[in-house]
């Protein structure tokens, strides 16, 4: 049994771990199942040996739950001025990624401000000034690997 199977096996009702999480929320039966998910998730990640291979196996079941394509974690370098990617999900490329604990990146501005951003479309400039004035999307890695984040 895959880490996606363990987490979203049959304890929730049959569609809810096909569905992308809503614009506006989810209802309390929602949330349930969600904060469920998350738990195991959670578990999964605290009983692994080598956070590497966890992650290679549970960033599926990560990326389901948030209805995310790709997920990447950072950690701080030692200076703790930027954050450097520990994993990525669907990029082929072992080059890491370094990126100051700034506005200059969408990454970066979470690490700052210490707050979680779910945006809709990375490249609408106006929603990303809305949150911070110099706050941009750094579109380096999606020229490199002809990847379109969304």
């Amino acid at each position: 049994m895959t880490a996606v199977d363990k987490v979203f096996r049959a304890e929730a009702e049959p569609a809810a771990a096909d569905r992308p999480l809503p614009k506006g929320g989810l209802d309390a039966s929602g949330r349930s199942v969600f904060y469920r998910q998350l738990q195991q998730i959670t578990e999964l990640i605290r009983e692994a040996n080598d956070l590497e291979e966890v992650m290679r196996e549970v960033s599926p079941a990560i990326c389901k739950l948030f209805n995310a394509d790709r997920l990447t974690l950072y950690g701080l370098d030692e200076d703790r001025k930027n954050i450097i990617s520990k994993f990525k999900s669907g990029l082929a490329s072992k080059r890491e990624i370094k990126l100051p604990i700034s506005a200059q990146s969408i990454a970066g501005y979470a690490a700052l401000s210490h707050s979680l951003l779910n945006l809709a479309d990375v490249y609408d400039t106006a929603a990303l000034t809305q949150i911070h004035p110099d706050l941009k999307f750094l579109q380096e890695v999606d020229r490199r690997t002809g990847y379109h984040t969304r």
